[in-house]
């Protein structure tokens, strides 16, 4: 869930370098005192009244990939117990139907071309879609896109329908291609209408094996004119584009692994994964107070949802774990102004292409 301050600045800000990431990476260090006992996932309670999780103390020299493997193990110790309830979402999405809590990112079209520039039909899969920000730029803007959005959030879904059919400038062709399914990829699979199970199979075989076939509780009406649209083949064949935009740094540690397996495994060989989310030393991160950690650079907030602020090596083991390549991956260090405060506020992102190579095989239609 990104801050709402990241969409209010212009979209100048999201492609631009406003510092040096390592000069705040040394400020940050140089001031901060040394920590004691940080807290990581395990199987001893916590006071604090945070999301479902268990998690034990751990050293000091256990960050990144590291915090993230361990809470693998401790998930395949306990018998996978789920790490946090969707619910968390559905209760927030519900607290801010009245308004658009999230503006839409207009920049997502300029800071990834791959959007807009292809002359070609495109789909485009967003793995938690929200209310639709995402998808309502891309579609005004590609007028040969198909969208679909997942979310574990059904009055998330609702809100995303209501503002794609109510864009200005959109077709009645073109709001038909925003295609909506109720999915919380954290503990489930892409259902079989998207990519069918022999084709994940092949296309699996250069990234690794999913962890989970639980199948999907998508919304009934949505998947039956899914599988009409796939005109009588296995499937729809997978999608060129995958977005995870300000979604893996909501999903517990131990299970981001098998999210982007799932998003691999229905990603067309040749086609983007385009990543967007929370970097390490955030101005967010730091606002945390300490009884809000539950892992290094994991935090939860107070609504019951969480928050990972990434390193570039971290994205980079994740993504290329499950046969992904790298094409770009950088910090997006943009300097705002409170415009009340007259505060400066330093943000941190993660920006990241990664690509499918070719040798996998998915069918297509």
């Amino acid at each position: 869930m990104e801050e709402d301050c990241e969409e209010s600045s212009s979209a100048r800000a999201f492609y631009s370098c406003d510092f040096d990431w390592q000069e705040l990476r040394e400020e940050i260090e140089g001031a901060r005192s040394p920590e004691v006992g940080s807290v990581g996932l395990s199987s001893s309670t916590h006071a604090s009244s945070g999301p479902d999780l268990t998690y034990r103390r751990t050293s000091p020299s256990q960050t990144g990939i590291d915090v993230i493997l361990e809470a693998e193990r401790s998930r395949g110790a306990d018998g996978g117990k789920p790490a946090f309830c969707p619910s968390a979402w559905e209760a927030f999405h519900r607290n801010h139907s009245k308004a658009l809590f999230f503006k839409e990112r207009r920049y997502l079209v300029k800071e990834f071309p791959e959007l807009v520039d292809n002359p070609r039909a495109i789909s485009v899969l967003e793995v938690g879609c929200g209310t639709g920000s995402s998808v309502a730029p891309i579609l005004r803007a590609n007028k040969n896109a198909t969208c679909y959005g997942c979310d574990c959030s059904a009055a998330a879904l609702d809100r995303a329908e209501l503002l794609v059919a109510g864009q200005a400038g959109l077709l009645e062709s073109q709001n038909k291609k925003f295609r909506p399914f109720l999915c919380d990829i954290s503990v489930q699979s892409f259902p079989s209408w998207l990519c069918c199970s022999s084709c994940r199979a092949t296309s699996l075989q250069s990234c690794g094996p999913s962890q989970d076939d639980n199948g999907v509780n998508s919304r009934s009406t949505s998947a039956e004119q899914m599988q009409q649209s796939s005109e009588g083949s296995c499937c729809v064949g997978g999608v060129s584009i995958v977005m995870l935009i300000f979604t893996l740094s909501a999903i517990p540690l131990e299970r981001m692994r098998h999210v982007l397996a799932e998003c691999a495994a229905v990603l067309r060989p040749g086609g983007h994964l385009l990543f967007r989310d929370y970097g390490l030393y955030d101005m967010t991160m730091l606002r945390f107070p300490s009884a809000q950690k539950l892992a290094d650079r994991l935090y939860f907030r107070k609504d019951g949802t969480l928050s990972y602020f990434f390193s570039l090596e971290v994205v980079r083991e994740l993504l290329t774990s499950v046969g992904l390549v790298e094409e770009e991956l950088q910090y997006a260090c943009v300097q705002l102004v409170n415009r009340r405060k007259q505060v400066p506020m330093k943000r941190v992102w993660v920006h990241a292409k990664f690509t499918k190579p070719e040798t996998a095989a998915v069918c297509t239609r």
